[in-house]
This record gives C-alpha cells, sequence and structure tokens, in this order.
C-alpha cells in the first residue's frame, strides 16, 4: 500500500502523509491580518461584554459574524481575533462595505440594541477597523516550504484553513468495494462527510454518517507539515432542540456542508436569533437557517404541549419523526446508547487510505514508519510460552485422549507469593483487605474472586460477619462486613459513625496493611424520589466513603453491584470483580516481579539500563468548576516515581506525589493523603493563563528537587502527556525543537530545568496518545528479501520508528484494542465496512440466528507516541523508547496495555480515583466495558 520501500522489513501504513507546496498547489484564502490596533479595539469590545454579561468567561459573539460570513460566502471562513496573529480568513473574497456592516449588526447586538435601531451608517470603530484591513490573496504553498533540519514554520491561520482545499481534493465518488461507491462531501470545517449514503439502525429510523476530519499537525524532526486524517461515526438525532450542533446542505452548487452551533438550552436549541436577524437586514438568503429555526419551533411547540399534558413535574414521553433527513441533520449531543455503535472499523480506514492514494498520486508521500527489533516482555496475563517439540507432545497425547491444554492461559492475578514479598518489603507483617457489602450478591462475588485469586476451595467458604480468613500463609488476610448504612446513598452526615462496626478490621495496628474492597452502584431516582440528577451526585456514597477512609489512610476500591439492568450477575470469569481488586492491589502500592521482568534491557543496551533508572511520570489536569464554584479552574497534579532496588532481584518501589500533600511517600500513602482533602483552590489573585502555567512549572521544579535527595544519586527521567504539559514548558514543543531555551516564552524550558546540571533527568520523555495529532495506524507492510515481493498485514502491536529528517527519531507503539482482539469479538469492520454490516436474523433455528452487527462498537488501531528529549551525552534514546513501550505492554496488574507507561498511568488512576473526580456509568459504547469502578 505504500510505495518506494527503501529495504526489506515491516513498514507501517498511516493516514499521515506529507503536506508539500506540491500537494497543495495553487490553493489560496483571502487573509485579513488584525493590527495591533484592532486587536486592541477587539479587546475592548470583549472587555464591554464581560462587563455587561457580568462573567469574566465571557466572549464578545464573534459567531454572530462567522455564521452570517459564512452563509454569505459559501461556508469557508475562519476569524480569530485573539492570540499573537489575529485573523479572518476565508476561501472567497468579502466585500469591504458588507463586511463593515456585519461587523457593526455584531456590535449592536451584542450591546443589546435592537436590529433594527442599529444605524448601518454609524459603524463602530472595531468594525471600521476590521473592514479596514487590506484583504489579500494567500496562495498557502508559499507558507509550508521548507529548510533543511528546522521544524515547520508555518503561521497560524495555514493551520487553519489549508484542509479546506484538500477537502474539496479528496471529495466525489470513492469505491468503498466493487459495487458500492460512496460520494463524500466536504464540510466548513475542512473535513469529508458522506451525507449520501447514512448508516440506518436494524429496525429503521435512526441515521448516523460517516464523517472524515483533516488536520495539519507536526511531527518532531520532520520538516514539512503532516496531514492527517482519522474518520468518526457521527450519531444523528430524532431531535434538533436537544442537539449543540446541526449540518445542513445549503442551497446552491458545490457548496460545502454546513456545520452550525446552536444556542439555547437542552429542549430549546435554535439557530442564533442575532444571526438570523442580520440576515434579515442585509437582506440576504437565509433560507437554510430559517429552515432550521422554523423546526426548532416546531418542536418546542410540541415538547411544550407533552409537558403541559403530564404537568411540570413529570418528564413527557416525545416522539419525534424519524423520517430521513434530508436538509437538516442535528448531530446528537451526548453519546449516549444508540442502535448504531460508535467507530468505523479498520477495513473502512484501509480502503480510505487507497482513496487518498488513487486522488493524490505520487503527491500523498506517506510517513515512513519501519518496525524496530524490540522484543516485548511475555506478560504474566500471556498465554504459556511452548516449544515446537512440547506442542507436538501435547496435541499428541491429547490425541490419545488424554485431557491436556495445549497452552496454559495467562492470568493478570500476581503469585501470592510475590504478593507477600511486597508487603513485607514495604515494611508490613501482613496485609488485611476488608470487604464492605450490602448485597449478598456482592458479597459472593468478592469471596468467589479471592477463592480464584489464592487457589482456595469455594466449597464452604463462607466467613461470618467480622470473621478474619486466612487467603495465604498468615500474610494476606481477609474480612467481609456487612455495612449497609455505611455504603448506600445519602446525606454525609453520620457517615463516619456508621463505620464503627468495621473498627476491628480496620485496624491496622501491629504493622498491617489494610485495604478495603467496598460495594456501590450509581445513584439513580430509586435512592431518592423526586431528587433532580444533580441532587443525586451529591448524595452519592462513593466519594464520601472514599474520602474518610483516605482521611484514616485507607486505601480503597469500588465494585458495582447494580446497574441499570439491576442486581449483576457477571458471567465467567467474572471481568469487573477482578479488575477491581487488581486496582485495589495498585492502590495499594504493591510491586510484583512483572515490572522487572518488563524492563530487561537488550544487549546493545546495556551501557545504559533502563532498568536501573528511576521513572518519573507528571500528570497535569485543569478541574473545570463545578456548580455554585467560582474562581479559576484548579489545578491538578499528581505524580509517581517507579524506583528501581538498590539490590538487584529485589522488589521495585512506586512513591508517590501530589500538589495538595506535596512530599514524596510511598503511592499508597500519597494517594491517600490526596484523596483525604479537595482539590486545591488556586493561590494568589487574578492571573493570567501564562502565569497559571508558569506556576505549575514551579511546584514540579520544586517536587524533582526534593524527589533527587531521595533517589541518592540514581539518574531519572521524567514522562509527561504532551497534550496536558506543552503549555507549561516550550521545550516540550515540536517548533521549539533543536532551538535555544532562550527562545522560550515559559518560565521553564522542561522538566527540572533550573536544578544542578546533576541533578536534571536523563531524559524527558513526551507521550502523545491524541488520535488526531498522531499518524493514525491502518495496517502494516512487510517488504520480503526480494525487493519485489510485499506481505500486507491487518494489525500489528509493534514498535515502529519514523524515519524523521534531521536530529533524533521519533517512535509509535502501535495498540490493538482488547475488545477488537478478544476471543469472542467478531472483529467487527476487519474486512468490511459499515455500509455492509449484517441485520440480526431471528430464527427458530439456532443455527440460522444472527446478532446484528450495526449497534456494536467497531474499533481500531491506535497508537502512543514516544519522543525521549535527551538532556545529556550518555542517554541513548532508543533504549528509553523501548522501555517506555516495554511498560506501556506490561502494565501494573491490568490484563493488556495501557497507553501510558506504568508511572505516567499510575499517577492518572491517582487523579481519576479523587473523590471529587466526575463519576461516569461506562456505557456499552466504551472501549472498556466494566463494572470495577476505577
Amino acid at each position: 500500500m505504500t510505495p518506494q520501500r527503501r529495504a526489506p522489513g515491516r513498514y507501517l501504513d498511516t493516514l499521515a502523509y506529507r503536506c508539500t507546496p506540491d500537494l497543495v498547489r495553487d490553493d489560496a484564502v483571502y487573509l485579513r491580518h488584525l493590527s495591533p490596533e484592532t486587536r486592541s479595539l477587539w479587546e475592548n469590545f470583549e472587555r464591554a461584554c464581560k462587563d455587561r454579561y457580568g462573567n469574566e468567561s465571557a466572549q464578545a459573539p464573534y459567531s454572530i459574524a462567522t455564521t452570517v460570513l459564512s452563509v454569505l460566502t459559501g461556508g469557508y471562513v475562519y476569524f480569530e481575533p485573539g492570540g499573537p496573529q489575529p485573523f479572518l480568513a476565508s476561501r472567497e473574497p468579502i466585500d469591504d462595505k458588507l463586511l463593515c456592516r456585519v461587523f457593526t449588526l455584531t456590535y449592536g447586538l451584542a450591546h443589546g440594541v435592537t436590529i433594527h435601531e442599529i444605524d448601518l451608517r454609524r459603524p463602530p470603530e472595531v468594525a471600521q477597523s476590521i473592514a479596514d484591513t487590506p484583504e489579500k490573496k494567500e496562495y498557502l504553498a508559499q507558507h509550508i516550504r521548507t529548510q533543511d533540519g528546522v521544524q515547520p514554520v508555518a503561521p497560524n491561520w495555514v493551520y487553519r484553513t489549508i484542509t479546506w482545499g484538500l477537502a474539496q481534493k479528496l471529495a466525489g465518488p470513492w469505491a468503498v468495494r466493487d459495487g458500492l461507491s460512496v460520494t463524500l462531501r466536504p464540510d466548513v470545517t475542512g473535513g469529508l462527510v458522506a451525507l449520501d449514503k447514512p448508516w440506518e439502525s436494524d429496525q429503521g429510523g435512526r441515521y448516523a454518517l460517516s464523517r472524515t476530519a483533516l488536520s495539519l499537525e507536526t511531527v518532531p524532526n520532520i520538516v514539512n507539515p503532516v496531514l492527517m486524517v482519522t474518520s468518526r461515526v457521527t450519531r444523528i438525532s430524532d431531535s434538533l432542540i436537544f442537539s449543540r450542533t446541526v449540518l445542513a446542505v445549503q442551497p446552491g452548487e458545490n457548496r460545502p456542508i454546513l456545520e452550525v452551533a446552536l444556542h439555547g438550552g437542552g429542549g430549546a436549541r435554535t439557530i442564533s436569533r442575532y444571526a438570523l436577524e442580520a440576515l434579515g437586514r442585509l437582506d440576504m438568503d437565509y433560507s437554510i437557517l430559517q429552515a432550521i429555526a422554523t423546526r426548532s419551533q416546531a418542536e418546542q411547540r410540541m415538547r411544550a404541549e407533552a409537558i403541559a399534558k403530564v404537568g411540570h413535574d413529570d418528564k413527557p414521553k416525545l416522539t419525534f419523526s424519524r423520517e430521513r433527513p434530508s436538509q437538516i441533520w442535528p448531530v446528537l449531543a451526548k453519546n449516549r446508547q444508540f442502535p448504531i455503535g460508535v467507530g468505523t472499523g479498520m477495513h473502512h480506514l484501509r480502503v480510505l487510505n487507497q482513496h487518498i492514494v488513487d486522488r493524490l498520486g505520487d503527491l500523498a508521500q506517506p510517513i515512513v514508519a519501519r518496525a524496530t527489533t524490540l522484543t516485548l516482555p511475555h506478560r504474566p496475563t500471556d498465554p504459556e510460552k511452548v516449544s515446537k517439540a512440547e506442542l507436538d507432545r501435547r496435541k499428541a497425547a491429547r490425541e490419545a485422549g488424554a485431557e491436556v491444554r495445549l497452552r496454559g492461559k495467562g492470568t493478570a492475578f500476581p503469585d501470592p507469593a510475590s504478593i507477600a514479598a511486597a508487603v513485607k518489603a514495604a515494611g508490613f507483617t501482613k496485609l488485611r483487605l476488608v470487604c464492605l457489602w450490602y448485597r449478598d450478591e456482592t458479597r459472593l462475588r468478592m469471596i468467589a474472586t479471592l477463592a480464584k485469586t489464592y487457589g482456595l476451595a469455594t466449597e464452604g467458604l463462607d466467613p461470618r460477619d467480622g470473621q478474619e480468613i486466612d487467603l495465604y500463609g498468615g500474610t494476606v488476610t481477609a474480612v467481609f462486613r456487612f455495612m449497609g448504612d455505611f455504603l448506600t446513598h445519602g446525606s454525609p452526615h453520620g457517615r463516619t459513625k456508621a463505620l464503627k462496626p468495621a473498627e476491628a478490621a480496620l485496624d491496622s495496628s501491629g504493622g498491617v496493611l489494610v485495604g478495603t474492597w467496598c460495594e456501590t452502584h450509581v445513584p439513580t431516582a430509586e435512592d431518592a424520589p423526586g431528587r433532580k440528577p444533580a441532587e443525586l451526585q451529591e448524595l452519592d456514597a462513593k466519594p464520601q466513603t472514599k474520602m474518610i477512609l483516605a482521611g484514616r489512610d485507607i486505601a480503597s476500591q469500588y465494585l458495582l453491584g447494580k446497574n441499570a439492568q439491576g442486581v449483576i450477575a457477571p458471567k465467567t470469569p467474572d471481568h469487573p470483580s477482578e479488575m477491581a481488586l487488581l486496582d485495589l492491589y495498585r492502590s495499594l502500592g504493591i510491586i510484583d516481579d512483572r515490572i522487572a521482568n518488563a524492563l530487561r534491557p537488550e544487549a546493545r543496551h546495556a551501557a545504559y539500563g533502563a532498568d536501573r533508572i528511576a521513572h518519573v511520570g507528571f500528570h497535569i489536569r485543569q478541574q473545570n468548576n463545578r456548580k455554585r464554584e467560582k474562581g479559576a479552574p484548579k489545578a491538578v497534579v499528581t505524580a509517581t516515581a517507579l524506583v528501581p532496588p538498590a539490590v538487584a532481584g529485589d522488589v521495585w518501589q512506586l512513591r508517590g506525589w501530589s500538589s495538595t500533600a506535596a512530599r514524596w511517600q510511598p503511592y499508597r500513602c500519597a494517594q491517600n493523603e490526596f484523596h483525604a482533602t479537595n482539590y486545591p483552590s488556586e493561590a494568589g489573585g487574578k492571573k493570567s493563563h501564562r502565569q497559571r502555567w508558569d506556576d505549575i512549572g514551579a511546584i514540579i521544579e520544586r517536587a524533582l528537587e526534593d524527589l533527587v535527595e531521595e533517589l541518592d544519586g540514581r539518574p531519572y527521567v521524567v514522562t509527561v502527556d504532551e497534550d496536558s504539559a506543552r503549555r507549561i514548558w516550550d521545550g516540550l514543543q515540536n517548533s521549539k525543537q533543536g532551538l535555544h531555551p532562550d527562545t522560550r516564552k515559559s518560565k521553564y524550558w522542561l522538566p527540572g530545568f533550573t536544578l544542578p546540571a546533576d541533578e536534571q533527568p536523563d531524559a524527558v520523555i513526551r507521550i502523545n496518545i491524541a488520535d488526531d495529532r498522531v499518524p493514525p495506524p491502518v495496517s502494516y507492510t512487510h517488504v520480503l528479501s526480494s525487493r519485489e515481493e510485499e506481505k500486507e498485514g491487518e494489525t500489528t502491536k509493534a514498535l515502529y520508528e519514523i524515519e524523521t529528517d534531521f536530529s533524533t527519531p521519533v517512535w509509535l507503539l502501535c495498540n490493538v484494542p482488547r475488545n477488537y482482539d478478544g476471543g469472542n469479538s467478531g472483529r467487527l469492520g476487519a474486512k468490511y465496512t459499515r455500509w455492509d454490516a449484517k441485520h440480526s436474523v431471528n430464527s427458530e433455528n439456532k443455527e440460522e440466528r444472527r446478532k446484528s452487527e450495526i449497534p456494536e462498537p467497531w474499533y481500531s488501531m491506535t497508537a502512543t507516541e514516544i519522543f525521549p528529549i535527551a538532556l545529556n551525552d550518555r542517554v541513548s534514546h532508543e533504549a528509553l523508547a523501548f522501555a517506555t513501550a516495554q511498560l506501556c505492554h506490561q502494565t501494573m496488574y491490568w490484563s493488556d496495555r495501557a497507553r501510558y507507561p506504568v508511572a505516567l498511568h499510575a499517577a492518572i488512576q491517582m487523579d481519576k480515583d479523587h473523590p471529587q473526580y466526575r463519576r461516569t456509568a461506562q456505557s456499552a459504547d466504551e472501549e472498556a466495558s466494566s463494572d470495577a469502578e476505577e
């Protein structure tokens, strides 16, 4: 699939292509660069809007102008009034007088002036200034020319507008298979939509669309910008008034599909009234927007009538028309249960890749990535490794009638002896697992899981309430307690008192390590009749009990005993219960020998062994304010350090840290202290975004300074997620690679920047998992020794090295979702697209019955980008890339891969486990459908 292979090997096929001047050709946009004076006038306008609305988060409503201009110019308009280079761009020229009138109307409407009272002969200064800004036709190819050894330096407007023309090049008939052609239509976002052939639900009446997104990104040390292509299922709502966006077919020929944001609250959403009024005042054709408004009005009347019939206290049952849309396609606002599943599947991406190659020819230059020689560790969860001779012997024994397993199944559970060793290495005499329950069904699930884990017979295993039972040699025990008053939903008052019956079991005196395994369920109206959903969250027992237990330095994990269908009757094996127990081990900081096994270095990396350095992960997240909370969003920072033993063969240690308790301590203690308090509020007065990010950088500098003392001379590396960390450290950004730290705008260039040279990390490892910014893998091609021969492969889990143009490489670790690769998955989407999905078949004959493929999720490969940035000469980039891949492949306890390596994953989980982290019930659409509560 990929042309011009240079040598034998395995190469990754991706939907990522170099964006060259030849590819763009003569594409152009009409651009107005706003002057500093115009930007200042706009900031004054925005300040007036904040004052008028009494909201510091309010912005000037420029969507009025962009919506109007999109309708008037055919759709392609982008306005960015802020930032270092403010601009207005369009694919068609915009008349100066028209532009002045549009912004005059926007200004007046934003200030509360009625549409007919706005004097178009007296424009405000900001409108006149925007209109007076010279419009220039810019050829995009001129701005993406390359320089040897330099990252792309194209201005921001290029990244925002270049896909408009590229989408036009890819639009048209797409040969999905013999006999099936699907028309791709461009949309105003610079993407493509298969509007003429939607997917329909099994029973009919519900629809979804194939949408393809194009984005221009950069890849480290590649001189061209890179075109990334992703595809998704967009579900169509049968109602407009509950949607946030709508796709609309414009009148006229060759016009892109509009994507319009709707305004108003749920149940009353519609097109911007101001945009309608502005277009009406300009005496322009706005029939498409008027059609959206008319439909919204009809649906709102229907809803009002339904409410009037049942009363405001009851929820009305609304039935909207489910005819196939033609002009207006409301996008489903929430990813709730829907009769068409998410995900396009692997084959869809492969034929899309072929369509791009067919359309663009040799101009579609793919990113080249070649498989490395990394040997991934054999995990406890993997099937038994068996030699061919032993496998032949077992087959012969089976044929002779013996009950022989050809390959032993793997297990995620650590060996009991390794748990006991980790407990003693942490300084405890034993581990006591306290199981708190309020449904007997959940209690039995916990008993069965413990029995399986520790090799106990379940027959007769029925401990009395409060009885301590031995699980392993007196070193691991369990106690079961019925705790209905403590665990059921309700007011937090009296919750601590309700814990008293379990006091003896929770006693940690005598060197006992205590962990609690608790039952829970997501609160519903049954738990508190008459309460609103927001009020139900306040009655949720899980965050209340977690905070109480954490305050006593007791780790906890939760198991769902009930879901929307009722009390859970698990399948065999009970994966949710097993995963919950394993995550409790993670919360306790228990590490067995799997980390040491994973980090055994390749022979050529012996000089810089990743098994001899500490692996540190920092997780940074912004917590948006909850209802009734004011002030700046909270910054949440958690960290872990995976520390090698001083003596080879001893147990690795996991240390933890958080911005709430800014000191390094055992992971269990750090997590408990973090969970025992609310998320930290911002200190000091009003700050800019830059100041907030620099404050986080300062906190992390101090954390690293403290860590150096703990490590006592051991070298270390720091791993961060690119998306959350690039605003803090300019040195992480692709555009800054190869530049001097003096070019930075951030206070700190990289983590550890201000520490003495001998205390700085050996390297910073940047992880990126964003599907729209990492080359999306679709397949691989194996070039055989004879260069004339190639073999195509569908999926791969290998580590690939991207061939860069200068400096150091970057690596991609390919992942196949466990749901796709599972034994009963059927690998939906592996051989055909959703257009050929099989419908359900009901029959009295069992052989003829078939489950519908339409509502199921169809999975695709993902990739983790690994980019080591070395801070001294002794570092091996490849050794660190290999180690990072190994620590993604081998998790602490999860039964498959994680997209982040162990240290960063553990830091993320510390945050996700926090009582204030938003709790959601996992839907059937999510990749990991589990009743274990993380």
